[in-house]
């Protein structure tokens, strides 16, 4: 049986919805303590302001939301859609205003899924409420037979934009906060428990230097994404594995345009910042199948976030991995 991967982000999900973006001893010594105090203090004094439970279902975020008073529903979370997403059906039942035309949609899969614009009056997440969240309308039939429960629509750019979120993995929780947890962390030494790492959103959330097999590539960081890592053909190209992807091991994944086939194996080498990791799986993502021409090399997914607490300031543009102890 081959193996499935699930892969729904959509950057840009539709061209309408482009947003609207000494001493030495002494010197190390009081580097040092700043960064102790750093590293003790931080938690205590950023308490969040709302934190919601989630579900991992194949490696996706799941949380539940109520629209317009109505639900709940269930909503991947997605780092890489832009703006959001809600399901076609879903979204003439509740009385939302569709565009009177609808236009291809962008992202994995080799068929065609029109996406129609459209504003949702209020999404409430826990306790956090965001008011006329720009959306695209999609089917999203064969996406919710693939996570084996409905799914009635994707929480992207337009509900995450300057907001504060820290995803911790185990406890299955979402932490949202007024104020970043890790004040003046752009300033400290980056170490291997604890990596940030600045982004910059060109309708995905992108890092410029990332390193597989010891090539330089761009990055996307995509909570939508199922993976640990995965190639765009561009990237199977510059690491010379055509040959290699092409003996892989099969894989079937879904995207907003449906399913679509790649194959899986492993890279020697992929670091990010201080971060390192070494014969790690990844998907390897052909020409055709909704990956080309993208502005990046490599996606990272769940399956990489999945090891830590992994926090998005999208006010500040920075992300900050931290390791389970």
């Amino acid at each position: 049986m081959e193996p499935e991967t699930i892969c729904v982000s959509a950057s840009n999900i539709h061209h309408m919805f482009r947003k609207l973006t000494v001493n030495f001893a002494l010197t190390l010594g009081v580097m040092l303590l700043l960064f102790a105090g750093f590293q003790s203090g931080y938690a205590q004094n950023q308490a969040p302001s709302a934190e919601v439970p989630f579900e991992f279902v194949r490696n996706q975020i799941v949380v539940q939301v109520k629209i317009a008073g109505k639900g709940p529903f269930n909503m991947l979370f997605d780092t890489d859609t832009d703006p959001s997403a809600i399901d076609l059906v879903t979204a003439r039942e509740l009385g939302l205003k569709l565009g009177s035309k609808g236009y291809p949609g962008t992202g994995g899969g080799a068929e065609t899924n029109l996406v129609y614009p459209t504003k949702v009056p209020d999404v409430v997440l826990g306790n956090v409420t965001a008011k006329e969240v720009l959306a695209a309308a999609i089917d999203l039939t064969q996406l919710s037979a693939k996570l084996g429960r409905p799914i009635h629509g994707v929480l992207g750019y337009s509900f995450f934009r300057d907001r504060i979120f820290q995803i911790d993995y185990p406890a299955s929780k979402i932490r949202f906060y007024a104020e970043t947890p890790y004040p003046g962390i752009q300033n400290m030494p980056n170490t291997v428990e604890r990596t940030v790492v600045a982004f910059r959103y060109e309708n995905d959330v992108l890092i410029d230097s990332v390193f597989v097999n010891g090539e330089k590539m761009r990055a996307t960081l995509d909570t939508g994404s199922s993976d640990t890592f995965a190639l765009t053909p561009e990237a199977i190209t510059m690491l010379g594995l055509e040959e290699e992807a092409g003996n892989a091991k099969p894989e079937t994944s879904a995207g907003y345009n449906g399913e679509f086939k790649g194959k899986s194996g492993f890279l020697k080498s992929v670091r990010i910042g201080r971060l390192y990791a070494d014969s790690v799986p990844v998907s390897f993502w052909p020409a055709g199948t909704g990956h080309d021409k993208k502005k990046y090399q490599l996606i990272i997914g769940n399956g990489f976030f999945q090891d830590f607490l992994l926090t998005f300031d999208f006010h500040g543009k920075l992300v900050v991995f931290e390791r389970f102890e």
